[in-house]
């Protein structure tokens, strides 16, 4: 099975409910699978445009979250608490898939066909499964397969090498966080279904001080951030993508996790990977970028191109004054980057082949950081390979309506 990577995209887990229904959600980027855009017959959205679920065709429910974004398939949290989706893979038509509080997704992983699984606020996991209706081109159902002797998880990651990883939940005053591998799903799903039996042992088991904030992957690493700041990564190190040393004097080997010791010091609020790279977030509002362009990619941002081994690079954002802005969001896709400033502007910087920076420009690449004027009070985004999102306040995003679309 081919895989895509799984950079992370899944519900804000301290987002508030009653915020995010005041917010629009707006798109851009890959669309061959009408996976942004349903009345846009396949076409790039090469402009920021406002997301709707349809319904019977027409437009009847507003956007809580992204639980996944991918090459083919977007899937979305309705402000009713249901699962739905854009583009090939249909989940959630039916009132089955009504989330709960217990069952609110909190990390989502997925592949180039769609959304395969996500673990819940328990700990849970529910995966999709093949039903005579998905079979028959309805909705593919998602089906609690935890029971009382499975391991209680709080986040999965899968890499687009196919492996994948995931931690347990801990305990309120737990402080070491267990981290366990595998090399594929088959492996996963045999030892979260019989973790006793010794040939499903896990392929590595690390344990780390510290509680997981947040696990991601890209294309053949892992990212992983604790909740007092600390950063790790493991994976290939092809393309600086773990944005640390690998080798010589007391360097943790690449298929281990090690520190990513340039961002020692410190506090890291939140970290977004795709592709080979990845961001981290510090709390006094500074980005922070690591990695490199996928293989083949002809062109790159010049500042990693220039950074070594083991180094990351600090992004400063254009300003109004002298200092650049702070900046409280970002998200990271194949070989772009979408970053939100405290005075809510976004600015996006690489690859626009799919119009994924929604500048609504024909130009492939974009060396420097450019605004997005089109949207205004933007809160928050999410990137997928090719894609980028925004929630902007409702009545801000001022993009042009698409012409093709049902009336709201």
């Amino acid at each position: 099975m081919t895989t895509e990577h799984s950079n992370g995209v899944a519900p804000h887990a301290d987002a508030d409910a009653d915020t995010n229904d005041r917010l629009k959600l707006f798109a851009a980027g890959l669309n061959a699978h009408d996976q942004l855009d349903s009345s846009n017959d396949g076409r790039d959205v090469r402009a920021f445009t406002s997301i709707i679920i349809p319904d019977g065709g027409q437009a009847s429910e507003g956007v809580r979250d992204v639980l996944f974004a991918g090459w083919s398939t977007t899937v979305l949290i309705s402000r009713t608490g249901k699962l739905r989706s854009l583009g090939h893979q249909t989940v959630g038509d039916s009132e089955k898939q009504r989330l709960d509080s217990h069952s609110r997704p909190v990390s989502a992983f997925g592949d180039h066909n769609g959304l395969l699984g996500f673990l819940d606020l328990d700990g849970g996991l529910a995966c999709c499964g093949t039903t005579e209706a998905a079979a028959e081109g309805g909705a593919a159902a998602f089906t609690t397969l935890t029971t009382e002797a499975s391991p209680s998880l709080s986040h999965i990651a899968l890499a687009g090498n196919e492996r994948i990883t995931v931690t347990f939940k801990q305990a309120p005053n737990g402080r070491l966080c267990h981290v366990v591998a595998f090399s594929d799903i088959d492996g996963f799903m045999a030892w979260y279904s019989d973790h006793s039996a010794k040939g499903n042992y896990p392929e590595r088991h690390h344990m780390l001080p510290g509680r997981p904030k947040q696990l991601l992957a890209n294309a053949a690493t892992f990212l992983l951030l604790l909740e007092g700041g600390e950063v790790y990564s493991w994976g290939d190190p092809r393309h600086q993508s773990l944005g640390r040393t690998t080798h010589g004097g007391d360097a943790t080997p690449a298929e281990e996790p090690g520190v990513v010791e340039a961002l020692g010091g410190l506090r890291i609020s939140k970290i977004a990977s795709g592709g080979w790279m990845s961001a981290a977030l510090s709390e006094d509002g500074a980005l922070y970028l690591w990695g490199g362009s996928p293989p083949g990619a002809e062109k790159f941002l010049s500042r990693l191109r220039e950074a070594g081994a083991g180094e990351v690079t600090l992004v400063e954002l254009p300003g109004d004054g002298n200092e650049p802005p702070d900046v409280i969001d970002v998200a990271v896709g194949d070989a772009h980057v979408v970053a939100v400033t405290a005075d809510h502007r976004l600015f996006v910087v690489g690859d626009n082949k799919n119009g994924q920076l929604g500048l609504d420009s024909a130009q492939a690449f974009f060396e420097d950081w450019t605004e997005v004027e089109a949207l205004q009070d933007v809160q928050r985004v999410v990137c997928g390979p090719k894609a980028s999102f925004a929630f902007v306040g409702a009545g801000h995003g001022n993009s042009a309506p698409n012409p093709n679309r049902p009336a709201t």
